[in-house]
């Protein structure tokens, strides 16, 4: 093999040692001829991105008759400009590949190609005054799988190998790739030391399984350090949460259903109550975790997996954690009259799905079926509940009228990855936490922070909708919200449609709603599965602050069945029923109009997970399905927390279908996390 070794750099001239390595680690632009599967490539490293082309082989007739290789130049690196904006992926040429530096999983050179293919060692150092003997260098990185016909959500792992026959040209690119791995911005995110607990007797029960298959080979890669505990009872992750020491840890991952998902968020946000000595019971804030979450998973439905990623494949999820990208997750609180119960990731509902939680505790020898058998049992009974409801009402969308008063034409935005209303959501929530910085405050001042919030609900005057009930007071941090925003404060481009919707707006009301009710659900999340692709609620957001509350009336079973089928359809949307009333607040308070509080209320209980006490409800009342789990409590309130924990996702990704006519086909996207049409969407 011939082969190349001078070194060129682009709009700067850099000294080139004899051996063909740079004398300058640190360059803007690195040029090299490489060998791919024995075609020869132009592979040109600029900033955060890897392109390589294919070199073009022209055929010559002259006396020798001999074939010349033509040397077409790659385009001109993009300027500052026009990578600010990111419109660079479109000046490499059309032939061009282009890998980002965020894709980039891990980079790994050897003598052979088999030898490049193997995983780094942990905490491998090689010399740098050894004389390099490397020729191959392979690059691991992720790609989504955009032209999928069954999930285009699924991400894959990829690997391409360059040969180059001087070792010193090897060194100088896995040098800086790793340089350039490490400062981008989702580089200073990766993952090193990784906590992982494993049900394994969640859903079907293959969570050891799916971690050994699945999900090690992929840590083992990227030179993740991993130390797994098996979990052999309930709340025992919480309970090594709450008490171990994780210092030495980057973030904690979970394979395993929703429940495992939640009781780890649970651990660790009671974990944080205590390190500030707050009260557990009626803290003054809910306090933000300092770790992130990964999620793997190995349950029945995995609806939290489904909601974050557009799907709930194993290596997506796990790839998204190698990758580093994290993204903030609305977490809500639910409460009783008297203490803070648990804190909910997806999905608190009482009534129809209740019952199912409640009714499939005594069938869990039937494994993942237990939920339909208990489903149909349910449905067919088709039992109503009368409710109160208290809410603090907030808009859909801007200037969109709230369900059921009416229907719009254009329906809410759903959320996706680079949702431009998380994203505004946590920018308010950035400047809000700079306004009333409570959450980095010495102990001393949390102290004296839940002294003043006492005395706030002391002399607190409250609206006449809500001097029904003194727990639907705010916190000392919510009612330090609700004053009124500086009209100087900043905001990103693009908020000005979204802001007022927000924030909480100083004097609002509380709206209460009763009747008979078929299901109550209040959504933190879409909800989304397998089987039903939208979810329960499909225009909820990952962080904007906010939770769906879902209502659907005691009707007929020929209307439950409708509703039913439009969670489980593609196209449908359960606000066109006439029945079903969808509301976006950010807390909620219910109340049965008849029950005694004294006798089904779990008062006082300081314990991040209800315990399962179902036989003293009497059958006029429904459960609390709160994550797959059953709450008792018949005086509930729930809150929404804006991105309260980091968690390792993208999120889903949207889709726009072009015009057949006279629009070209997409081109190169700039990243694959970018949104791009895709073929299996209509």
């Amino acid at each position: 093999m011939t082969q190349s070794s001078g070194i060129e750099f682009g709009k700067s001239s850099v000294p080139v040692s004899s051996s063909g390595a740079s004398a300058s680690s640190s360059s803007d632009v690195l040029l090299n001829n490489f060998q791919l599967k024995k075609k020869s490539y132009r592979v040109l490293l600029h900033g955060q991105r890897l392109v390589w082309e294919r070199m073009q082989r022209s055929t010559k007739t002259n006396s020798q008759n001999s074939n010349v290789t033509v040397k077409t130049p790659l385009p001109e690196a993009p300027s500052s400009v026009e990578q600010q904006l990111g419109d660079d992926s479109h000046n490499y040429g059309e032939h061009s590949h282009i890998l980002h530096m965020d894709d980039i999983i891990s980079v790994r050179r050897g003598d052979t190609k088999q030898q490049s293919l193997q995983p780094q060692q942990l905490l491998e150092q090689l010399p740098e005054d050894l004389k390099p003997t490397a020729q191959f260098l392979t690059i691991n990185y992720a790609e989504r799988l955009t032209k999928s016909k069954s999930d285009c959500n699924r991400w894959q792992l990829r690997r391409i190998t360059f040969y180059n026959s001087d070792p010193y040209i090897v060194r100088q690119w896995e040098l800086q790739l790793r340089i350039r791995l490490d400062s981008s911005p989702a580089g200073g995110q990766r993952v090193r030391r990784l906590l992982v607990f494993i049900n394994p007797y969640g859903g079907r029960k293959a969570g050891a399984q799916t971690y050994e298959r699945h999900v090690r080979p992929l840590f083992q890669l990227a030179g993740i350090d991993a130390t797994c505990i098996t979990t052999q009872r309930a709340n025992q992750i919480r309970d090594i949460l709450l008490t171990h020491d994780l210092s030495c840890y980057d973030a904690v991952c979970c394979v395993g259903g929703d429940g495992t998902v939640a009781e780890v968020i649970n651990g660790l946000v009671f974990r944080r109550m205590r390190e500030l000595g707050l009260d557990m019971q009626r803290p003054a804030y809910v306090p933000r975790p300092s770790l992130p979450v990964a999620v793997i998973p190995a349950g029945s439905t995995d609806t939290i997996v489904y909601s974050m990623h557009g799907t709930a494949d194993v290596r997506t999820a796990a790839i998204h954690v190698l990758l580093g990208q994290r993204r903030g997750l609305d977490v809500c609180s639910v409460s009783n009259s008297r203490s803070l119960l648990r804190f909910c990731a997806s999905v608190l509902s009482y009534g129809y799905l209740g019952d199912v939680a409640a009714e499939s505790e005594q069938y869990r020898w039937m494994g993942t079926k237990r939920y339909e058998y208990s489903g149909v049992k349910a449905f067919i009974s088709n039992r109503g509940y009368d409710a109160e409801l208290h809410l603090l009402e907030e808009p859909l969308e801007p200037e969109t009228p709230q369900s059921p008063v009416s229907v719009c034409s254009d329906p809410p935005s759903v959320c996706y990855a680079n949702c431009q209303r998380c994203s505004i959501a946590s920018s308010l929530q950035e400047q809000r936490s700079t306004l009333f910085p409570t959450a980095v405050q010495d102990e001393e001042g949390e102290k004296q922070e839940q002294d003043n919030a006492k005395k706030e609900h002391t002399h607190v005057k409250l609206q006449p909708s809500v001097a029904f009930n003194r727990e639907l007071q705010l916190s000392a941090s919510e009612t330090a919200l609700l004053r009124p925003r500086p009209s100087t404060l900043p905001l990103q481009p693009g908020a000005a449609s979204y802001g007022s919707d927000l924030s909480l707006r100083s004097g609002e009301q509380w709206k209460i709603i009763r009747g008979n009710f078929f299901m109550i659900c209040g959504a933190n999340i879409t909800c989304a599965c397998s089987r039903s692709p939208n979810g329960i609620s499909r225009y909820s957001h990952l962080g904007d602050g906010c939770l769906d509350l879902i209502l659907v009336r005691k009707t007929s079973l020929l209307n439950n069945l409708r509703f039913l089928l439009s969670t489980a359809g593609k196209g449908s949307d359960i606000r066109n029923l006439p029945f079903v009333e969808v509301y976006r607040t950010r807390k909620f308070n219910f109340r049965t109009l008849t029950a005694s509080q004294e006798n089904y209320s779990i008062a006082g209980s300081c314990q991040p997970i209800a315990q399962n006490d179902s036989d003293g409800i009497s059958s006029e009342y429904s459960s609390w399905n709160c994550d797959g789990e059953v709450v008792t409590d018949l005086d509930v309130t729930m809150s929404s927390h804006c991105q309260l924990i980091d968690v390792f996702m993208r999120g889903p990704h949207s889709y726009s279908k072009p015009q057949k006519v006279g629009v070209s086909t997409p081109t190169t996207p700039a990243s694959s996390s970018d949104n791009v049409y895709c073929c299996c969407k209509d």
